[in-house]
């Protein structure tokens, strides 16, 4: 717990700068991805908006189970008031590492950049020396 909580400390300007993400991403997804890639232990893999036929959905991997509640508090209608978002873990048939979805409602943009934008801040004011727990207090 005292290692975690000095690492969160000790994050560097380097590591919550903008991630770099390919040409090609779906700009519905740039913020969300940005956002997500400044969370320590946190980095996205792939990404959909959706397209307006299918949900909005965008792929991470976390470093451990720690810089989980980091991620999930965001997409909890309750924290962002953007509601219908959640968090799915999966593996495939050879068990892989457990892979994260974040996964929207079809055309849900606007969800996505507040999300993207409340964790931004939250990122941006710092963990200070307490343990996070996702409030902006």
């Amino acid at each position: 717990m005292v290692n975690e909580e000095k690492r969160l400390n000790n994050i560097t300007t380097d590591m919550r700068s903008e991630s770099i993400l390919p040409d090609d991403i779906d700009p519905e997804c740039r913020a969300l991805c940005e956002a997500l890639n400044r969370l320590p232990g946190i980095r996205t893999t792939e990404s959909c908006c959706g397209h307006g036929e299918s949900p909005f959905r965008i792929w991470f991997m976390a470093d451990s189970l720690d810089a989980l509640p980091r991620v999930a508090y965001w997409f909890d209608g309750c924290h962002s008031g953007e509601y219908d978002w959640r968090i799915i873990a999966s593996t495939d048939c050879g068990m892989s590492p457990i892979s994260f979805m974040a996964e929207g409602p079809v055309g849900d943009y606007a969800g996505a950049e507040i999300i993207a934008e409340k964790l931004t801040e939250r990122v941006d004011r710092g963990l200070s020396g307490r343990r996070w727990k996702g409030g902006l207090t």
